[in-house]
């Protein structure tokens, strides 16, 4: 049995394995193994478990149940490589650096009362005696061989002098015995269930079969699977890992390898006239050739999207939507000669496009049905100058004010605040592409001990961009205090006017020139400075996508007053 690359290394701690030692002791199940069997139409790279089986293991063959014929067979571990390798490094003696033994003392004193301290660990060294501590401690292995084990018992329940209780009472001594024996009777007895996939199954199939069992596990990715399929030519981990050292923007937007092979299918499908339709199965069914070629390109054009991305405000935090991108990326890709061009020669109208996608409710689930649509339409406005339907976006005040932070129009929302906020809100301070940015909560969160509620501190309404200075010199300062001293001293440098722009760069309600504008920031009006900002949100989202927006009348209304402040 091996283990398919595609699955996480061991990791389980030793008191896992105490744990599942333990319950084999006691007949408790364990659960089944799962397996493929090997074949040559499903080729996966595969590695040993992580186990040092050495020359004369297992010491006998006598303990092992029937296999059914399946002796010969070799096949991959699916699910159960953690319990499989625990129980060869404790009962095949094979722990590259540890030794397992069995307290019998502890046995007695202590397995009755579901204590798993029976099991002891002791560091590799030169010898690996089967026995230490007296003939208290026996080696885990030992216990295959029932009569080896049997003697090693009874000879230390009568000579190692731990029982005196026992010289007057020999009857005991034999029941202590034979309590011991029960224990490592039951180990010799037990089973595990196994269930094997059958031989036809796809890798479609395996793939799917493995992400059901590890649902709440380590997610098998199509990159993972993909890494098995076409291993050693090509090393689609290598590859990928020298991607991510020579394009460091998508490793510190943790990309997944598998949007590469989304982008090389794409550009396959193009050139092949075929639909586009980037499923795993299609992703796994791309040629060696196709991989090897055309990486590369691919993967500099994925860099380079996600660059133009960054340069319209998203960050690692707040990227709304990886499937947008790839779509722009294969587009990208197919005309890489003239990286200013083709697509992206009307920078307007594709920026509109791609804040118009992201700003979708539910954007960040796009189907790869979704995908392959936009990779046409991008595709026939590269080849026939045929503008791709711009999507509409439903957004008022009242869906701006409600927004949660996990809700992909709030990290959309983010985007716009980034790309379109030019002035650094404390310092007046200009704000570029490159500028490390953070989100500012205008009424501090702490506000919350004042009974403002913690669902709006949160909001969007409530969130500002600013350089990384002016959010340390602010801390968690109130509006109503740091306005204040803004407007004086904009009053006292002559600078009002500069400040009003600069506020309305950043969706700050009011005017900074009235004396008692500061006030409009007091906490009994945090509500309605929300409502205030969620109008000028929406002005700005239009700013954006144009007439893609679409609102109620009474939030048009409402528009048309707070773009007059």
């Amino acid at each position: 049995m091996t283990i398919p690359q595609f699955q996480r290394q061991f990791i389980w701690r030793e008191s896992q394995v105490r744990l599942l030692i333990d319950s084999i002791s006691r007949a408790y199940p364990i659960g089944s193994l799962l397996l493929l069997d090997k074949k040559p139409e499903l080729s996966l790279a595969s590695r040993s478990i992580e186990a040092e089986i050495r020359d004369g293991y297992p010491p006998t063959a006598n303990f092992m149940a029937d296999s059914g014929g399946r002796a010969e067979v070799e096949s991959y571990i699916l699910d159960g490589q953690q319990r499989t390798t625990s129980i060869a490094r404790v009962f095949l003696n094979a722990h590259p650096k540890k030794l397992y033994y069995f307290d019998l003392k502890r046995i007695l004193k202590l397995h009755d009362k579901e204590d798993t301290s029976w099991i002891r660990i002791r560091s590799r060294g030169k010898t690996e005696p089967d026995r230490k501590e007296n003939n208290r401690l026996l080696r885990a292995d030992i216990i295959l061989d029932q009569a080896k084990a049997d003697i090693y018992v009874d000879e230390y329940i009568e000579d190692s002098g731990d029982f005196p209780e026992f010289a007057a009472d020999r009857i005991s001594g034999r029941k202590a015995a034979a309590r011991i024996k029960g224990v490592f009777e039951t180990i010799r007895n037990y089973e595990v269930p196994v269930v094997t996939l059958e031989r036809d199954s796809g890798i479609e199939s395996v793939c799917r079969v493995f992400e059901t069992i590890n649902s709440t596990g380590t997610k098998l990715t199509t990159f993972d699977l993909a890494v098995a399929r076409f291993y050693p030519k090509p090393d689609l981990r290598r590859l990928w890992n020298d991607t991510l050292e020579e394009e460091s923007i998508l490793k510190n937007f943790e990309v997944d390898g598998e949007r590469v092979l989304q982008v090389l299918y794409l550009v396959a499908a193009a050139r092949d006239r075929k639909y586009p339709d980037p499923t795993r199965s299609n992703l796994l069914a791309l040629t060696r050739d196709e991989i090897g070629s055309e990486w590369e390109k691919a993967s500099k054009a994925l860099a380079q999207t996600y660059k133009w991305a960054q340069d319209h405000g998203a960050r690692p935090e707040t990227l709304p939507n990886h499937n947008v991108l790839v779509a722009l990326a294969a587009v990208r890709s197919l005309s890489l000669e003239d990286v200013r061009g083709e697509v992206w020669k009307n920078h307007d109208f594709i920026r509109r496009w791609y804040f118009s996608k992201i700003m979708q409710a539910g954007a960040s689930q796009a189907s790869n049905y979704r995908i392959g649509q936009d990779f046409m339409a991008l595709r026939r406005y590269v080849s026939n100058n045929e503008p791709p339907e711009v999507s509409e976006v439903i957004l008022n005040s009242d869906v701006v004010i409600n927004l949660k932070p996990s809700d992909v129009r709030y990290r959309s929302l983010q985007n716009v605040f980034a790309t379109t906020i030019r002035q650094d809100l404390v310092s007046g301070n200009n704000i570029g592409y490159d500028s490390k940015l953070h989100d500012h909560h205008i009424f501090p969160r702490n506000a919350r001990k004042q009974g403002l509620p913690a669902r709006m501190l949160d909001g969007i309404c409530n969130r500002v961009p600013v350089l990384e200075k002016s959010n340390q010199s602010l801390g968690e300062a109130y509006p109503q205090e740091y306005f204040g001293q803004l407007a004086d001293q904009a009053r006292s440098q002559g600078t009002i006017d500069g400040l009003r722009r600069r506020l309305r760069d950043c969706m700050i309600p009011g005017d900074p020139s009235e004396p008692t504008w500061p006030d409009s920031f007091s906490l009994d009006k945090f509500e309605d400075f929300c409502r205030r900002r969620a109008d000028l949100v929406v002005a700005r989202v239009r700013e954006v996508v144009g007439d893609s927006l679409r609102v109620t009348q009474s939030s048009e209304d409402e528009l048309v007053e707070d773009s007059e402040i």
